[in-house]
């Protein structure tokens, strides 16, 4: 079995610490291409490294339906708990080379914890009815962009607030989220509660 290009950025990822940590992408890129230089070399010069190869490698299998990355070209990756699974049963498709993954450290149980709230948090966005109808380019109102965020006419203010930004840091990295939530943001923060109702807290 061949590694495809994704396939051989996720390795990279576990070879240089990505299971335990945010790795830089250039780290990425460097590591990919010691694994395989044809896919992430220059053409011409296969010894340097390609890093816009990489970089959109990575990109793509972190938009993938189940990604096995999470991350941004900005902040750094780091694999998922789907990609720690995948990485253990095809660690023979790398021969002798070794994989660090450090999965029994506190500071590793709990960046797993926090990659399953970050993959709950990017799912409850993408499968909403405000994102589907914003994908499509259709608009939504503040009902539908209120349900992102769990927010109802009575939620206060100051939790609204607190509520969308929680959201937006966590699904922080996905091109698409970030542009959708410059709409759904203020849409959301802008339902309103029925005549005659003020919302919790404000009274």
């Amino acid at each position: 079995m061949r590694l495809t290009k994704k396939d051989v950025a996720v390795m990279a990822l576990g070879k240089v610490g990505g299971a335990s940590t945010v790795v830089d992408t250039e780290d990425a890129a460097i590591a990919a291409h010691a694994i395989d230089r044809d896919a992430f070399g220059w053409k011409k010069y296969p010894e340097r490294v390609d890093l816009d190869a990489v970089r959109t490698t990575l990109r793509h299998e972190g938009e993938a339906k189940n990604p096995r990355i999470e991350g941004s070209v900005q902040n750094g990756w780091h694999l998922t708990p789907h990609g720690l699974a995948w990485i253990e049963a095809n660690r023979t498709l790398l021969g002798d080379g070794e994989i660090t993954i450090a999965a029994t450290s506190a500071a590793t149980q709990r960046w797993r914890a926090e990659t399953r709230e970050t993959g709950s948090a990017v799912n409850r966005v993408r499968t909403s009815e405000a994102f589907r109808l914003w994908s499509q380019g259709k608009e939504f109102n503040s009902r539908q962009a209120a349900g992102v965020f769990r927010i109802d006419e009575y939620t206060p203010s100051k939790d609204r607030t607190r509520k969308a930004a929680q959201l937006q840091e966590l699904t922080r990295g996905h091109d698409d989220i970030e542009a959708f939530m410059k709409t759904a943001i203020p849409a959301a923060l802008d339902l309103r509660a029925p005549v005659g109702r003020q919302q919790k807290g404000n009274e």
